[in-house]
């Protein structure tokens, strides 16, 4: 293995802060120009409101039941999104939007920052455990990588805080354990514990990571449990009251989670959680997204090209496991070479994302970067470090075409899917329409906006400021389940947003579109709205007078 985590801390540092300098520098020259380019995604928009609402305190009331807050400085602090996420995403943007102001490009910049910022986190824990080579190495293959790329910037799930939770987390665990002296260590292990809680507070199925981390530690090196519970009780009993501080909000949920089986159930099978762990791994996940507008269901029937980092996985975790086995002292168990902590690691944590029911995004799925990277990084210096007669610059050639391979694929990919990205503004629930109609109606102050369906209300209500709005989708199926139909009083001036198929989400849509046409007395104007490539988004319909909207499976308008 490297012996860089022997050399001085400070020269570690300086050198891998160098190596990511450099990558943050062309991740950033290659995104911020066009980081506005999409449209704003409603789960962007939704945790991004909640800062806002803080920073610009408006209207209560206009997020879902499951939205909680408190009060601090007699503004909304956003503390809960739903059951199973807290609002830790929410609460780092309020610095910069109060800083930058609200829009999007201030979201995206501010999420493209903090996903930099865990990558260097991630860097120096591998340079003190793995070496600096590898460390450097990781850096290249994350900051090029298609997935990270793009949910760095364009995040529908909470992927950039986690990232900096677990980084963060595992460097201060790593300082804690090295430290001799017993304040640093518990300094450092507070810092640890506090992270790693934030982790489980941003999302609930955070808690894998450092369960499965504790088991392949008890597999590997029990010998450092017990010393850690013999000699350093003081450091580890200050990490874990940290650690349970910080996930309290969501320990406090736990029950609840428990009983909210819609957020916990297996929306797709275990098939539909493996392809959409493959299509991360390859890099394909976001232009798939990207192509069919959103419908995340269909991924897999998407044709698109993907990158080799699946397909190097299992090689090269052979590759690790043969040279653990070949450097192993004759006295000692090759479990103790850190590396075998990081393959038992990297399959334990795949295998409890792939066996959670109701994680099919690609933020849970990604819960396992960097790790794989790393392995990568590990043993393609393990090839570069072979002495092996007349086939060590076979092995030598090997790696270095393994990952300019790897490098070289993930900026076609990058490049395949910005262009794509630059020629539409994004499909249906990513278009830039909606953009262009919020700025429209926002010009003509005194309208309301009704949203009829799933992926308007949020955007709307970040993109606005002088329009009315109101989302249905909650309102109506309640007063239906009531056995009531729904009613709605309406003016002149007000507009009803619709999706048609397929990305009509709850089926009302064509229902209101075909009372639209018919409707007579008021007759109503129905426009469509399309992305830069000419494919329908949605469609906006003012109604030519006052009102009464009314639905009971279907939709009148007297």
């Amino acid at each position: 293995m490297d012996q860089a985590p022997q050399k001085r801390p400070e020269r570690v540092f300086r050198r891998i802060f160098a190596v990511w300098l450099l990558l943050a520098g062309i991740a950033s020259f290659a995104a911020l120009p066009q980081i506005d380019a999409l449209g704003l995604y409603y789960d962007e928009a939704f945790l991004a409101q909640q800062a806002r609402d803080f920073v610009e305190p408006g209207d209560p009331g206009q997020h879902p039941a499951s939205v909680r807050s408190v009060s601090l400085l007699g503004r909304p602090f956003p503390l809960r999104n739903a059951v199973y996420l807290g609002s830790l995403k929410s609460q780092l943007l309020i610095p910069a939007l109060a800083l930058a102001g609200s829009s999007p490009q201030t979201v995206r910049v501010a999420t493209f920052a903090t996903a930099l910022l865990a990558l260097l986190l991630a860097m120096l824990w591998a340079a003190r455990v793995f070496g600096q080579n590898a460390a450097a190495l990781m850096g290249v293959l994350v900051a090029s990588d298609p997935s990270f790329y793009f949910l760095s910037q364009f995040e529908w799930g909470p992927f950039t805080t986690n990232f900096l939770c677990r980084a963060g987390g595992a460097l201060l665990v790593t300082l804690a354990w090295r430290s001799d002296s017993v304040a640093r260590a518990s300094a450092a292990a507070v810092g640890a514990g506090a992270l790693l809680g934030l982790g489980v507070f941003s999302r609930a199925d955070f808690i894998l990571i450092p369960l499965t981390a504790g088991v392949a530690l008890g597999i590997c090196r029990p010998d450092l449990i017990r010393e850690a519970l013999r000699s350093r009780r003081g450091p580890l009993a200050a990490g874990a009251v940290a650690f349970f501080l910080s996930a309290l909000p969501m320990i406090r949920s736990a029950w609840a989670l428990l009983g909210a089986t819609g957020a916990t159930a297996d929306r797709g099978g275990w098939l539909f959680r493996a392809q959409v762990f493959w299509q991360s791994l390859d890099g394909s996940q976001f232009f798939r997204l990207m192509e069919t507008g959103g419908l995340f269901e269909r991924t897999p029937d998407v044709e698109s090209p993907g990158g080799l980092l699946g397909w190097l996985i299992l090689p090269a975790a052979a590759v690790l496991l043969l040279d653990i086995i070949r450097r192993r002292p004759p006295d000692a168990s090759a479990l103790r070479d850190p590396r075998a902590f990081l393959l038992v690691f990297a399959a334990l944590l795949t295998s409890a994302m792939l066996a959670l029911p109701g994680a099919v995004r690609a933020h849970h799925q990604l819960n396992v970067l960097p790790l794989l990277h790393l392995i990568i990084a590990c043993a393609a210096l393990a090839l570069g470090r072979s002495r092996t007669s007349g086939s060590g610059a076979v092995f030598r050639g090997v790696a270095v075409l393994g990952l300019t391979g790897l490098v070289a694929g993930n900026f076609f990919l990058i490049h395949h899917t910005s262009e794509f990205i630059r020629d539409t503004g994004g499909r249906g629930r990513w278009s830039h329409a909606l953009n262009e109609f919020a700025a429209e109606v926002d010009g003509q102050p005194g309208g309301t906006v009704v949203s009829m369906d799933w992926g308007f209300h949020e955007p709307l209500l970040f993109l606005t400021r002088q329009t009315r709005l109101v989302e249905s989708i909650w309102a109506l199926p309640q007063a239906m389940a009531a056995g009531r139909p729904w009613v709605f009083e309406a003016e002149a001036d007000t507009i009803y947003l619709v999706h048609d198929t397929p990305y009509d989400l709850f089926g009302l849509g064509p229902k209101f579109l075909l009372a639209a046409r018919l409707a007579e007395n008021p007759a109503a104007d129905i426009t469509p709205h399309y992305d830069k490539s000419g494919d329908l988004a949605f469609y906006s319909v003012r109604v030519v007078g006052p009102h009464r909207l009314r639905y009971d499976g279907k939709f009148r308008i007297r």
